[in-house]
């Protein structure tokens, strides 16, 4: 199913661009990750664990351009890579109708509009695709920032599983479920 670019204004007046991720972003996508996943607490995964190399990066990507129910987005200030978001659908036949959604974006780009718009594209973009009908999604319950942007897009909490995640200095957080019906 095919994504129109889109050009989005921030809070802090950039203009950015909001596109599909192309095999030749690979690189550049993998340097932002690394550098929010560095500067994030509620990412469940840690930097050193991300060791993804350009080629393994370039054939995830190809599985989102191949699969009709899976969305990679990114969003871009001139070249550089600002965040993205990943609409993953399931290729079980059972749960192919679902997609879990993730996201990240560098730490200046937080609290500008820049998560939402990823999120509102996404869900456009899941609303009109034939074979999808429910996202869903996990976070920390203490990121009160993204389980208020969730529910503010029309998630609903689905429920919650106690100290789900642990840091590195032993401290457990909860993770929230949250679904939206697309259909």
């Amino acid at each position: 199913m095919k994504f129109q670019q889109t050009e989005v204004l921030l809070k802090n007046n950039d203009i950015i661009t909001i596109q599909i991720c192309d095999i030749e972003d690979a690189e550049e996508l993998l340097r932002t990750v690394k550098t929010y996943l560095a500067d994030s607490e509620y990412i469940p995964v840690r930097p050193e664990e991300f060791t993804i190399s350009i080629e393994k990066e370039k054939l995830r990507i190809r599985s989102f351009l191949e699969n009709d129910n899976s969305l990679l987005l990114i969003a871009k200030k001139g070249n550089e890579i600002l965040g993205n978001i990943d609409i993953t659908g399931s290729q079980k036949e059972a749960i192919k109708h679902t997609a879990v959604i993730g996201m990240g974006m560098l730490k200046e780009y937080r609290n500008k509009g820049l998560g939402t718009a990823l999120l509102r594209k996404g869900i456009e973009w899941a609303r009109q695709n034939p074979v999808l009908e429910i996202l869903w999604l996990q976070v920390y319950a203490e990121n009160t920032a993204g389980v208020t942007l969730y529910r503010n897009a029309g998630f609903e909490i689905n429920g919650i599983q106690k100290k789900f995640f642990k840091s590195k200095e032993n401290i457990y957080f909860d993770n929230v479920i949250m679904s939206l019906d697309v259909r």
